[in-house]
């Protein structure tokens, strides 16, 4: 049952990507999270994304991010870092600070998240705020379908800077790795794209 349960999950998010139309570009978003502990309550992380859109290397995006993360208490955590994204036209560079808070309803998990970017864009300077609530069942021990959203909000041209809706199935693949798939649908004011999204998270304790 659980089985037949993941395939038509991954079925239909593989028929997510291809129900759009010819305005619609289609990407895909290469990722690998390492998330390094460095106590019980404190945690270094570091991300390298790669994402690329219609096999046009040109267009390719590439974003690396470091910080640190702690955990306050059960469900809540804090974290700062540096972040910096490349592209052929322009070089994204600055600083965020990140809250998270989680709660538990049975098997059903809710993760809330907030997150402010002090954003360098060549020459200008712009502030984004972040909103992000996420939800996750496990379909069996180590297979679990998250859905989520996230709005982005700017103080430069507009308020509004972007939505992501994601769905994704997690699955433990080993001791301390995760492989995550899925797909997200990425829309700006102007334009809109679906992605195919594959994070690589591996988890080390010092």
């Amino acid at each position: 049952m659980q089985k037949n349960v993941v395939r038509k999950t991954i079925a239909l998010l593989f028929f997510l990507t291809v129900s759009v139309n010819a305005q619609t570009d289609v990407g895909t978003w290469a990722v690998y999270k390492n998330q390094l502990s460095l106590s019980e309550s404190v945690r270094f992380d570091t991300q390298y994304q790669h994402r690329s859109f219609n096999l046009d290397l040109a267009q390719d995006q590439h974003l690396i991010t470091v910080g640190l993360s702690t955990s306050l208490r059960s469900g809540l955590f804090l974290g700062a870092g540096y972040r910096r994204l490349e592209t052929n036209t322009f070089l994204e560079n600055g600083m965020y600070q990140k809250a998270a808070i989680g709660a538990a309803f049975g098997n059903l998990k809710i993760n809330n998240s907030f997150m402010l970017e002090e954003r360098r864009i060549d020459d200008d300077f712009q502030m984004r705020y972040r909103f992000g609530t996420t939800a996750s069942y496990p379909l069996n021990p180590k297979i679990t379908l998250s859905i989520g959203n996230e709005v982005f909000l700017a103080n430069a041209q507009g308020s509004f800077n972007q939505n992501r809706f994601t769905a994704q199935i997690t699955q433990e693949i080993g001791k301390n790795m995760r492989l995550h798939t899925g797909v997200m649908h990425w829309q700006f004011s102007n334009i809109k794209r679906w992605v195919l999204l594959c994070t690589f998270t591996h988890s080390l304790r010092i």
